[in-house]
């Protein structure tokens, strides 16, 4: 099983460009001794050095990644085609035959939700649902019910989400708007609110800060005015909207106003919402806060304020195992990035007790484990082969 090596493609197009390790060090703001270890594999650098990288040697960060999605052939295990097919090609597939009805549509998006946000094998149980979801979403959109634009919306909410997180970047984008176009066709706000920061959030994945940033602040403008003293979602969208607007501010440069949004105004909407187990698209909630509170300094390459940010958060505290495995990931690559190799496989084996899929899906982490197991010290390299072993991880 080929596993993509990021260290490689940097050296790739670093050499494509006929520049030194000194000089891309130089520009990119780190030692020459990170990026060799980078490009022999041992070491993983984080998303935002990735990025970094990306952008001095002038190519986009999946370049560097290589083909995230981990393609899965064995019998039964869903495969991508099938649901680009579904998207793609969906009037195609539509037959002559009884559409859902609405109330069956609904229940079926929610329980793959509630899969998706909770189950151990969410990735495969998701994926495998995802495209009969969307032909059959499209064939009830096709009768033209104002209630079957709001089903189809919530079915294109969550399969951008799906997307993003196994590395499909350009199906996001198609599936943020389409879920835009639907949300716009129910005239609901808060429908169309939900739908701003679903593509906020794919402009984000796509190394497009600047352009999220302005699509949320237009999300955040045309709803404030209707939240007023709102009911919970009301005012969970816009502290959603406004969490993702200090996010991608933060990553234009201007670090200051993304962490003083986050403080000041998303912490206040995040104290009016009750609890944190309420799905809204979003699972915004004080928890939430302080887990972006930590991305920011993830993103920031402050791998020790990560850490100690990340000591004072219970992640038990948010249901959504996707915000959770996440949280863990910038928390295995900030003890990377200090030398914690203890740490760092700690929390491995933490995700791998969340959701063993993750392992699957996220190419760096993988790159993680391979780099622990070339550095492992005869007190842990047992665990640290036996999880690679475990995963399929070549090494």
């Amino acid at each position: 099983m080929h596993d993509a090596n990021t260290g490689d493609a940097i050296r790739h197009e670093r050499d494509r460009r006929g520049m030194s390790t000194t000089a891309l060090a130089t520009r990119v703001g780190c030692t020459v001794r990170y990026i060799e270890l980078v490009e022999n594999g041992q070491r993983t650098p984080s998303l935002p050095m990735l990025r970094e990288i990306a952008k001095v040697l002038g190519v986009r960060t999946a370049i560097l990644v290589g083909e995230a999605p981990r393609e899965t052939h064995e019998p039964g295990r869903p495969q991508i085609a099938d649901i680009e097919r579904a998207l793609h090609t969906y009037r195609t597939m539509i037959k002559d035959v009884e559409s859902p009805t609405v109330e069956q549509l609904v229940e079926r998006v929610n329980a793959a939700r509630a899969t998706y946000f909770g189950s151990p094998h969410r990735y495969t149980e998701t994926l495998r649902l995802l495209p009969a979801l969307i032909t059959d979403t499209e064939r009830l959109v096709r009768d033209g019910q104002r209630a079957a634009y709001r089903v189809a919306a919530d079915t294109y909410f969550l399969a951008r989400t799906a997307f993003k997180q196994i590395g499909r970047i350009d199906l996001s984008h198609l599936a943020a708007h389409r879920a835009m176009q639907y949300a716009e066709e129910t005239g609901d706000p808060l429908m169309v609110a939900w739908s701003y920061w679903g593509l906020g959030q794919a402009l984000a994945a796509d190394d497009m800060p600047q352009l999220a940033y302005e699509t949320v602040l237009h999300g955040i403008e045309k709803f404030e005015p209707v939240v007023g003293d709102g009911d919970q979602r009301h005012i969970r969208a816009l502290g959603a909207l406004t969490q993702l607007a200090a996010i991608s501010v933060a990553r234009t440069g201007d670090r200051e106003r993304g962490k003083e949004l986050l403080r000041t105004d998303a912490r206040r909407l995040a104290e009016r919402v009750d609890g944190s187990d309420v799905y809204e698209i979003a699972f915004f909630s004080p928890t939430n806060v302080a887990i972006h509170a930590c991305s920011l300094e993830y993103d920031a390459r402050k791998a020790d304020n990560v850490l100690r940010y990340a000591a004072d958060v219970d992640i038990r505290k948010t249901p959504s195992l996707e915000r959770r495995t996440t949280h863990l990931c910038e928390i295995v690559r900030s003890c990377e990035d200090i030398g914690d190799d203890a740490g760092c496989l700690l929390h491995l084996m933490r995700i791998e007790r969340e959701c063993p899929e993750e392992f699957d899906h996220k190419i760096l982490l993988r790159e993680v484990v391979q780099s622990l197991v070339r550095r492992a010290r005869p007190s842990w390299a047992t665990e640290i082969r036996q999880l690679a072993k475990r995963h399929e991880i070549l090494c």
